[in-house]
Parts: structure tokens; C-alpha cells; sequence
């Protein structure tokens, strides 16, 4: 019986162990990409929250898949120890990586971006700026007549005879 349950906490502390490795590598990944995305303070701001909101209902449901939502000092270890591997271990070794997926998902970022909003620019471009300019040509047309001393306006408005 002790057996079993000791094999059940080893199991419990190790998947916590993937857990909090899991979580390191995204954080390191997170921060990869803030930096070279070049992110504003707000941008940071933004992702850290979003982060920590995501990280956190993660490891809510974690806790409720692996131990039932119990939270024993077992598991906290085992998330610890993953956290601590990582990064002692694995932070050098993977940053090239996380850089390569970082620069990887700005790019298709971009793609997507530029494919989205290439409709929008095209119907500004031919659309918009074209109407504008007959916009501003027909209010200089309509200035150059009031100066004239025809006052369009006020002929029309003018209710007195």
C-alpha cells in the first residue's frame, strides 16, 4: 500500500517538476520575445499580466488534474525543482532556440498583419485619399467664389425681398 503511494508522489512531484520547467521556458521565451520584438513599456506591462493570468489558470488546473487540488509540500518541491533545472541547466542551452522562435513568430506576425490590413490600406489608398483630394479641390473652388463676392450661402439663405 505505502508503495503505491509513494509511486503516486514521485509521479505527482515529477509532473509538477514538468510544470514548473514548462513555466520557466515560456517565461524565458516571453522575455525573448519582448526583447526582440522591442516592446514598449506598456507592451511589457501587457504581456506580463497576461502571463501571469494565463500561468495562473494553469497551474489551478494542474493542481486539480495531478493531486486533486491539493496542494502538498511534495508538489511544491517538485514545481520548484523544475523552475531550478531550468534554469541552471537549460537557460543557456536553450537560448538560441528561443530566439529562433521568437524571431520566427514576429515574422508570421508581420505576414499575417500586413495580409489582414492589406485590404484597409489598398481602400484608403485608391478609395480615401482620392476622395479627398476632390473633397479639398471643391471646398478651394467653393472659397475662390466667396471671395469673389458670389457668396453661394448667403444668396441661398438670404429670406428677405
Amino acid at each position: 500500500m505505502s508503495q503505491t503511494l509513494l509511486g503516486q508522489q514521485l509521479l505527482q512531484m515529477l509532473q509538477m517538476a514538468l510544470f514548473g520547467w514548462c513555466l520557466f521556458f515560456s517565461a524565458h521565451l516571453k522575455q525573448t520575445l519582448a526583447s526582440c520584438g522591442k516592446w514598449s513599456f506598456k507592451g511589457k506591462m501587457a504581456g506580463d499580466f497576461f502571463f501571469c493570468l494565463v500561468w495562473g489558470i494553469l497551474l489551478w488546473l494542474a493542481l486539480l488534474t495531478i493531486s486533486g487540488g491539493l496542494v502538498r509540500n511534495y508538489i511544491v518541491f517538485g514545481a520548484l525543482v523544475g523552475c531550478v533545472v531550468y534554469q541552471k541547466f537549460c537557460h543557456r542551452l536553450l537560448a538560441k532556440p528561443c530566439l529562433l522562435i521568437a524571431k520566427t513568430f514576429i515574422f508570421i506576425w508581420s505576414k499575417t498583419c500586413f495580409v489582414l490590413l492589406l485590404p484597409w490600406q489598398l481602400c484608403h489608398r485608391f478609395f480615401w485619399v482620392p476622395c479627398g483630394k476632390i473633397f479639398y479641390k471643391f471646398l478651394s473652388e467653393r472659397q475662390e467664389l466667396d471671395e469673389e463676392g458670389e457668396n453661394i450661402i448667403e444668396n441661398e439663405n438670404n429670406f428677405s425681398t
